[in-house]
């Protein structure tokens, strides 16, 4: 199983992206803390929440608001029938209304002194039969407020008579007969806002104390962790190249509707789930910010690969219309694209017309100037237009006359003529590289058959004339019969090779003229292998020949074929090693025919099978035998020339050529 890298990296950001949301809410809430202390007077100079202005505040409008809502008939907030249970005790004593407490950590019981009837949102057990039952259900809670008789008893400092005397609401209730005893229960146990108002307090206090620590903290890590991510987005192990998945690759738009819906998705969890039961709210705010969180990773990650790719306008849906739009302008047709151009400026033209004659004189002069600048406008586009086309024209025309070196700006063109300027340059590029190519490789054959050529012409001719010299002369021993004879080798061998040389460079360039026929493989191999008869015996090389019975025929050139069974076993006979077996074998195959040499090499084959196709390379490196390397070269094109296939195959010291060729039907 193939190991994967880590990318640490990757690793790194996604350890920040887990950091980011702590040191932000800490950030957060020092902030806000500090903020809240220093700013609102209600918390100020207080030991804890129940000594702060906001909650005295907050408490006496809850019982200004109690009494009312109870009195009144519900003036903040609306009760069915279930809510409300009236009571009268057997006793016929006063009626007491109960109310449901609503989870609230707020109790009261409110007597009217007149007509003796109470109303209470405490529980209706037997214990609270009576209004005294109540009193006594409210006793021990250490926050109280009760008002009787026009006293007031409280365990609130701010609340105390001396304190509320005027305030509007303490006014109200004086103006009433009635007797309020109120109560918050200790420790808070509903989720009310007491109780949300109490841990905002506590949490404020705490992080107004240690804000001057955290927030400087919290502002270098956030710091620090931006970079990580944004360093860290795209990144993937052993790859420079910023990395692009499938959801990179959507339209931007459609991105961010689906990071818009996410967010609104995750606010819906933060905000609608109200409960009095702690665990749900939190728990609902807690997926709510998730949610919210990952569509801002969504939308940051996306974005950030997209600025760095360069792709942020191109994966806009925006920016495909008007490029579709773009592209179809641009594939027109220089005749429809012109058409358009002309009817839209006699419609404007007209138009304006229409209206200058219709303005007063300052009007008409304005309307005048514009169709002024709407012809010169027109007519600078298409005379830029003829411009262009002209530059083509004339670079199409010195390709034509063989000039390849053209000077045409496509930069500076759009549309079709951009596209054709594109295309002329392209041609004159390759036309021109082809024809250096060409002369280049022209010229090296050239060369080489030039100088070649040079070198061969004056020893032959030396050679050639010393030998009729010689000839003609008495030779005074045999050692100068014996010289004579190796400068007539020697001239022969020279002859020999230029004849090669001329035949080698016409095969390679085509310059010969075939005469297709049918002719006999069979037949021509045994009259081949008949004249190599002697050489292969004077190396003591035996040929096992293996040709089928019945004739088989080919369609090639009858001398041109002899020529390149010559060359291979010519070749054979050069270089396989003494005392082996050459094998010669005649292959039909259903559509083909295929003629195969193998043989031992008498020298190592340190050289590839291509090398051995090219001019003038040996497989005796010493170069001790008569070849002149061109054999091969030459049977490898005249067989193409034929459309045969030539192939050599080397497998250690084991050389095998072989010729294919289709079966003459």
């Amino acid at each position: 199983m193939k190991q994967r890298s880590l990318c640490w990296a990757r690793i790194a950001k996604n350890i920040a992206y887990f950091l980011v949301p702590i040191f932000g809410i800490m950030l957060i809430a020092s902030i806000v803390g500090l903020s809240i202390m220093d700013t609102d007077l209600r918390l100020k100079n207080a030991e804890n929440y129940y000594e702060t202005k906001l909650f005295s505040e907050q408490y006496l409008n809850q019982i200004y608001r109690n009494y009312y809502e109870t009195t009144y008939n519900t003036t903040y907030y609306e009760y069915d029938e279930s809510q409300v249970k009236l009571y009268v005790n057997e006793k016929n004593e006063d009626p007491i209304t109960y109310f449901s407490n609503n989870n609230t950590n707020f109790y009261y019981l409110i007597v009217n002194t007149k007509s003796q009837t109470a109303v209470t949102n405490v529980s209706h057990t037997m214990r609270t039969d009576s209004i005294e039952g109540i009193k006594q259900a409210l006793e021990g809670n250490a926050v109280y407020w009760n008002y009787e008789n026009g006293n007031v008893q409280t365990s609130i400092a701010d609340l105390k008579l001396e304190d509320i005397r005027y305030t509007f609401e303490f006014e109200s209730l004086m103006k009433e007969n009635v007797n309020i005893y109120t109560v918050l229960l200790d420790n808070l146990p509903y989720s009310d806002s007491y109780s949300i108002s109490k841990v905002g307090y506590d949490l404020a206090i705490k992080a107004n104390n240690l804000a001057p620590i955290l927030i400087p903290i919290s502002i270098v890590c956030l710091s620090i962790c931006a970079i990580v991510i944004l360093r860290g987005i795209g990144r993937v192990a052993k790859q420079q190249k910023v990395y692009l998945n499938w959801f990179d690759k959507w339209k931007l738009e459609i991105v961010l509707l689906i990071g818009l819906i996410m967010i609104v998705i995750g606010f819906v969890f933060f905000i609608a789930i109200k409960s009095h039961i702690r665990t749900l709210m939190i728990t609902g705010g807690t997926i709510g910010f998730i949610i919210i969180y990952l569509a801002c990773i969504l939308m940051l990650e996306t974005l950030v690969k997209r600025l760095k790719t360069h792709t942020t306008i191109k994966s806009t849906i925006l920016y495909s219309i008007c490029h579709g739009v773009k592209q179809v302008i641009d594939n027109r047709k220089m005749a429809t694209k012109l058409s358009l151009l002309y009817w839209g400026f006699c419609i404007l033209g007209f138009w304006f017309t229409a209206v200058m004659v219709t303005q007063s004189d300052s009007s008409a002069a304005m309307w005048a100037l514009l169709l002024l600048i709407l012809g010169v406008a027109t007519y600078a586009y298409l005379f830029k237009k003829r411009k262009q086309f002209e530059e083509i024209q004339q670079a199409l025309k010195s390709i034509y006359e063989g000039n390849t070196n053209i000077d045409l700006d496509s930069s500076q063109m759009q549309g079709v003529l951009k596209q054709l300027a594109v295309y002329v340059e392209d041609i004159a590029g390759g036309l021109s590289n082809a024809v250096n190519e060409s002369l280049k490789s022209e010229r090296l054959k050239t060369e080489l058959i030039t100088n070649v050529s040079h070198d061969i012409k004056t020893p032959l001719t030396s050679i050639i004339n010393y030998v009729d010299l010689l000839k003609k002369e008495k030779m005074p021993n045999e050692k100068c019969s014996e010289y004579l004879m190796i400068l007539e080798n020697k001239s022969q061998r020279l002859k020999k090779l230029t004849e090669d040389l001329v035949e080698a460079s016409k095969a390679s360039s085509g310059n010969i003229k075939l005469k297709m026929e049918k002719i006999n493989v069979g037949e021509l191999v045994k009259q081949v292998s008949g004249e190599f008869e002697d050489k292969f015996k004077a190396r003591q090389l035996e040929e096992i020949m293996t040709i089928p019975e019945e004739p088989i025929f080919i369609k090639a050139d009858g001398r041109y074929m002899y020529r390149v069974l010559e060359n291979m076993y010519s070749n054979a006979a050069k270089y396989a090693m003494e005392n082996t077996r050459i094998y010669m074998d005649v292959i039909v195959q259903q559509n083909s025919v295929v003629i195969q040499m193998k043989n031992i090499s008498q020298e190592k084959l340190n050289i590839s099978a291509d090398e051995l196709m090219q001019r003038f390379v040996r497989g005796d490196s010493s170069r001790n035998t008569e070849g002149s390397g061109l054999g091969l070269s030459i049977a490898s094109s005249l067989t193409q020339l034929q459309e045969g296939k030539f192939h050599i195959y080397l497998d250690g010291d084991l050389f095998k050529i072989t010729i294919g060729f289709e079966k003459y039907k």
